[in-house]
């Protein structure tokens, strides 16, 4: 980015920038890159939630049947989801790959990060887990985990991530207060 253009720039989105290139400068390398973005996708968190799952419903300590955490879970992240994208589709901010690491590409999603879909579902998700299926807290530093690994491969600024956990949380804890009003009445308990 020119220098002209960067005095364009509001102070918050000087600050966006200057630590995208601080990552890229210091900390960004292709295996890092290729390791975080195999490890960031949701079906990790789903290798890490399943046998914890089988182990709540072995041990009774399930408020509600197994086979309901997952579905309920995926689909308010998967609402989320479909909220984020729209977001990212309006708002079209291209993702530090291309202004700060100059990556040209071809794909269409390169031009939409803001807001950050995985740490959004991954926060919408960890919520659900945590408050609504007594999943232990530690759920929740894999939302954490999501986000820095973002930033740390360059496909996200720091606002997109922050913005991301603000609507997770949003969506997360409209799942909870759903859930807590619509599971008693599906499933008989209070």
């Amino acid at each position: 980015m020119d220098k002209n253009t960067l005095e364009k720039l509001s102070a918050f989105e000087r600050i966006d920038y200057a630590i995208a290139v601080f990552i890229r400068e210091k900390i960004h390398s292709p295996i890092l890159n290729r390791t975080l973005s195999r490890i960031n996708r949701g079906e990790i968190m789903l290798v890490l939630i399943l046998p914890y799952l089988a182990f709540a419903a072995y041990q009774g300590i399930l408020p509600y049947p197994w086979w309901i955490v997952i579905p309920y879970a995926g689909l308010v992240a998967y609402a989320n989801d479909r909220f984020v994208l729209v977001l990212k589709k309006l708002i079209a901010r291209k993702r530090p790959l291309i202004t700060v690491a100059g990556k040209v590409d071809q794909n269409p999603d390169m031009k939409h990060s803001f807001p950050s879909a995985h740490a959004s579902n991954s926060m919408t998700a960890a919520l659900i887990l945590v408050f609504l299926f007594g999943f232990p807290e530690w759920f929740l530093v894999l939302s954490l985990l999501a986000g820095i690994g973002r930033l740390l491969s360059l496909h996200h600024f720091p606002s997109d991530v922050l913005g991301g956990w603000l609507i997770g949380t949003c969506f997360g804890s409209l799942g909870f207060f759903l859930g807590r009003w619509l599971l008693p009445v599906l499933f008989g308990t209070t």
